[in-house]
């Protein structure tokens, strides 16, 4: 006879990857929308849609536009009086490294090879990359500007599983953002809606993952 496959059997996970913002790395982006608001004479609001919210801003985040047409475009339509420089400096000076993460990392690479996917854009992605560490952790990252597309779109997630060799249901994605978290599972993707460091680890433990 044969035997029957156990109940609940864990899957076997090959690879875990991030999110970064709000998960190793912090951030107050209305810190940067407040300088912009006091350099312009905008309101607050209308400095968060143009910023974080409007088609400019997920067409950078795509690498659709590069980021001196990003600032000209700001430059253009909110009449910022601040010079690139400038802009570049209140745009990036919003990160924060979550230290409580640093630890789990390490003990996770030592098993697994980590991968990152980030809506974000070239800016931003630089600034943190040179300024923190937590990245070298890393074997290889997926920024959406590099990838053209952004979360939970299903091609951002199937482009870095194509990069990775791996099947969907070998991975786990770890992201704070629960509408993220649905996308990665609609292809196949394991996935944990991360809130702190513990609930994370727990939760990977959970999936046979040895932490």
């Amino acid at each position: 006879m044969k035997k029957r496959e156990p109940q609940n059997h864990k899957p076997q996970i090959k690879a875990i990857i991030f999110d970064m913002g709000n998960v190793l790395i912090q951030y107050n982006a209305v810190k940067a929308a407040r300088r912009f608001s006091k350099a312009c004479g905008v309101p607050l609001w209308k400095l968060w849609r143009h910023f974080f919210v409007s088609p400019t801003e997920k067409a950078y985040t795509r690498g659709e536009i590069s980021s001196y047409a990003f600032y000209r475009h700001a430059k253009r339509v909110l009449r910022l009086p601040v010079s690139y420089k400038t802009f570049c400096r209140y745009w990036n000076d919003i990160f924060w490294e979550n230290h409580d993460m640093e630890l789990l990392l390490i003990r996770l690479k030592r098993r697994y090879p980590l991968y990152l996917i980030s809506n974000t854009n070239p800016l931003h992605f630089d600034h943190i990359r040179s300024k923190f560490k937590i990245l070298r952790h890393f074997t290889k990252t997926f920024p959406s500007h590099e990838l053209g597309c952004r979360k939970p779109e299903p091609e951002i997630y199937k482009k870095a599983l194509q990069h990775i060799k791996l099947r969907a249901d070998q991975t786990v994605f770890i992201d704070d953002m629960p509408r993220f978290v649905e996308g990665a599972k609609k292809i196949g993707m394991h996935a944990i809606c991360f809130k702190n460091k513990k609930q994370a680890a727990e939760a990977l433990k959970q999936l046979g993952v040895k932490v």
